[in-house]
């Protein structure tokens, strides 16, 4: 039949393009179907990718505000930011990955792309739309699809939302200016990234959140941690609010929200709403099939596999946990299971992630609750970078290791990390989790000095210690 695919992919993301490559690869004739301006995704044009690009400007602000703390004196009056540039420099990083996305691609004969939003007419049927040129749209068949559309940013369900001066989490990445004060409701990784790159690009921020502390999603302690480091530095903090709206004023905005002192508003110059994503279902045609779907997302069973035998999803469409390198592992395992190798699909407790707060706030398996509510009886191994030779050589010894460790076994099941380039760690950690190597394991591998790394071999060393002697009393 003319248009048919063994495999249709709805979304050229971190999730589907990884696994269309890789089906194509294995000789099955697939079909890319991405509705933006280029392979990517989310991930790439609208939140990780160009996020880190401002954070890395930040950063080198950073550095050079305490240039004389390494014995460098410059003349900070003449340090300015050009926005312009880096919005520039921006553009052409995101052009450049996603080119060489489509180049690689494009080489594979087994792989069409078509730029177009693709609609189901069935259980093996869809329409794509053209999204760029002037062709006609299309109808096509397959064999099995892979729904991989991503996520879009939550709206704020207040009065007010819908003034200028409030941002998503994708439009405040193209903002022309840096705002003079921003506010930034929702204290999630989105949020406590943003403000704390905003802060250092010259904003006068606040953050404000309705639950108790900021990032109730990872390590307590850790989490209070840094909540005390964006007070140290600089940023407000309104936690256990209620935002009950947004009105205009003179030359801004005023929020208004509450807490358990009473009412007040706050004036800003910008409003970033960093509320959360939800899955991008919308339009997806799914009532034509019998794909099951709610507000959490598209639902799957333990091989990915949708209501609608022969139909997957993968990444933020089937919802939690919305992590670029978690879709590409959905995706993969998807594909490999589609050309029939045997595959273990991820699974959540081995899940990591980074927030790139500052300093990074990482982790890879569970937290001591977490591992509490599985019933695992659990213990946690502790380094204070405060001792650490690498730390104090970057003057960012400022943070934490903890390592979660089943009792019995001594099998590590979580590594949580507060500390500047903590990103750089969460390759052994996740090694460690997803393994399940033990204390012992942990010690007895050479750790190279002076690196951060060498924290995971005196954490274990230390806890052993301490187990030892436990059993001697």
């Amino acid at each position: 039949m003319e248009n048919h695919y063994d495999v249709l992919v709805i979304g050229g993301g971190p999730g589907g393009t990884p696994a269309a490559m890789a089906l194509a690869q294995a000789g099955k004739k697939t079909l890319i179907a991405e509705a933006g301006a280029g392979l990517g995704g989310t991930c790439l044009f609208e939140g990780c990718v160009p996020s880190k690009i401002f954070r890395e400007t930040a950063e080198r602000l950073r550095d050079i505000a305490r240039s004389q703390e390494f014995g460098i004196d410059l003349p900070q009056e003449m340090i300015k930011l050009n926005w312009g540039r880096v919005q520039r420099r921006k553009r052409a990083i995101l052009k450049r990955r996603s080119e060489e996305a489509i180049h690689k691609a494009t080489q594979l004969i087994n792989l069409q792309i078509v730029f177009g939003r693709a609609q189901l007419r069935g259980s093996r049927t869809a329409f794509i739309t053209p999204t760029q040129g002037d062709g006609s749209g299309m109808e096509i068949s397959f064999e099995q699809c892979i729904l991989a559309t991503g996520s879009t940013p939550n709206a704020l369900p207040i009065n007010g939302a819908d003034l200028p001066q409030v941002y998503s989490s994708d439009s405040i990445l193209d903002i022309d200016d840096i705002p003079e004060q921003l506010v930034v409701i929702g204290g999630g990784p989105i949020g406590v990234e943003l403000a704390q790159i905003f802060h250092a690009l010259g904003a006068k921020v606040t953050l404000m959140e309705m639950e108790p502390h900021i990032l109730s999603i990872v390590d307590s302690e850790l989490a209070l941690a840094l909540e005390q480091r964006l007070i140290q530095q600089g940023i407000g903090l309104q936690l256990s609010c209620k935002i009950r709206g947004i009105r205009k004023g003179d030359q801004g905005v005023f929020v208004d929200y509450d807490t358990i002192l009473g009412s007040n508003s706050i004036f800003t110059t910008a409003v970033l709403a960093a509320t959360g994503r939800s899955p991008r279902i919308h339009g997806l045609g799914l009532e034509s099939t019998a794909v099951k779907s709610g507000r959490h997302g598209v639902e799957v069973d333990e091989t990915l596999q949708t209501a609608e035998r022969g139909i997957y999803a993968v990444g933020d469409v089937v919802g939690q946990p919305m992590f670029a390198h978690w879709a590409t592992a959905q995706g993969l395992a998807v594909a490999q299971h589609l050309i029939g190798i045997p595959v273990k699909f991820p699974k959540p407790e081995h899940n990591t992630a980074t927030i790139f707060s500052t300093p990074e706030l990482c982790m890879a398996g569970l937290t001591e609750a977490q591992a509490a509510n599985a019933g695992i009886e659990v213990s946690a191994a502790h380094y204070d970078f405060a001792q650490d030779a690498r730390a104090q050589i970057s003057g960012q010894d400022n943070g934490l290791l903890k390592i979660v460790y089943e009792k019995k076994s001594r099998r590590v099941v979580g590594v949580h990390i507060l500390v500047e380039d903590a990103a750089d760690l969460m390759g052994e950690a996740a090694l460690l989790v997803s393994s399940g190597l033990t204390l012992e394991a942990i010690s007895g591998a050479i750790h190279p000095h002076p690196t951060l790394t060498e924290s995971f071999g005196i954490a274990a060393r230390t806890a052993l210690s301490t187990e030892m002697a436990k059993l001697r009393m």
